[in-house]
């Protein structure tokens, strides 16, 4: 009998190791102007580094009562077959991934916000831009993000939403650091370097509810074999580049001199 994992690390999207690996790719993309005000509003920090701080969202949501009103901020949900953006349908109250990137990308370098504010708003950041990347996080609202689709893979129980937020990147037995180094290695594919200039959230989480989309995103019968996770792991390493990227765009352009 196929069993979900109910571990909360695998309900979180990419789990820690792929938001580590958002903030790596992100800190070695910073213009000297951007990062020197991430080391600065950072500096309080256990690990003050963009990947040292990328999992901090998902603990507080958890973790913090006065976090609670977060968690709705970590997807957004879209309409079966229809992966097109209205904030008014997709979005209400701004109680979504998009609205949080846009909020958040803005209270970072507001000179009327105290130091401790900009900071929390850049720690929402940095995960929250992983999160839109990740495919499941802009699905639909009575799919819950595939984690009720349950998953056999292996004589093992998943879920498709643990499947993408960990299986894919921790089959590679590699830490973050590696997996990093790894991504560094691949270059991007065509279509995501043409969508790299995009800076606008909602177009990241029509991206990724398109691939949902696909054919075979479902697994039949509810079971995969390696071979899905080798054809699928390819997605999952253009999204978490595309997320790094843009991660640093969105800090250069907001730290940027003026």
């Amino acid at each position: 009998m196929v069993c979900a994992l109910l571990l909360s690390t695998l309900a979180q999207a990419w789990g820690p190791v792929g938001h580590s690996v958002v903030g790596e790719l992100a800190q070695a993309r910073l213009t000297p102007e951007a990062r020197a005000a991430v080391d600065e509003l950072l500096s309080d920090q256990p690990s003050p580094t963009l990947a040292g701080v990328a999992s901090w969202a998902d603990d507080v949501r958890s973790n913090a009562p006065e976090y609670r009103w977060t968690v709705p901020l970590h997807w957004v949900n879209f309409e079966p077959g229809r992966c097109h953006y209205q904030r008014s349908l997709n979005c209400p109250e701004g109680l979504c991934v998009v609205a949080a990137i846009e909020r958040f990308a803005r209270e970072i370098n507001d000179p009327l916000l105290p130091d401790e504010r900009r900071a929390t708003a850049l720690r929402f950041l940095v995960h929250f831009v992983g999160d839109v990347h990740q495919p499941l996080h802009a699905g639909y609202v009575r799919d819950r993000g595939g984690n009720p689709f349950q998953i056999s893979y292996r004589g093992e129980g998943w879920n498709l939403h643990s499947v993408w937020d960990s299986l894919l990147i921790t089959s590679l037995t590699l830490d973050w650091r590696s997996y990093t180094a790894r991504l560094e290695e691949i270059p991007l594919s065509d279509s995501a370097r043409s969508a790299l200039p995009i800076l606008e959230p909602a177009r990241w989480a029509e991206e990724s509810c398109r691939l949902t989309q696909s054919v075979d995103f479902y697994p039949p019968r509810h079971k995969i074999r390696r071979s899905y996770v080798e054809a699928k792991r390819p997605i999952a390493d253009q999204r978490l580049k595309l997320a790094g990227e843009r991660l640093a765009a969105l800090l250069n352009r907001a730290f940027a001199p003026r």
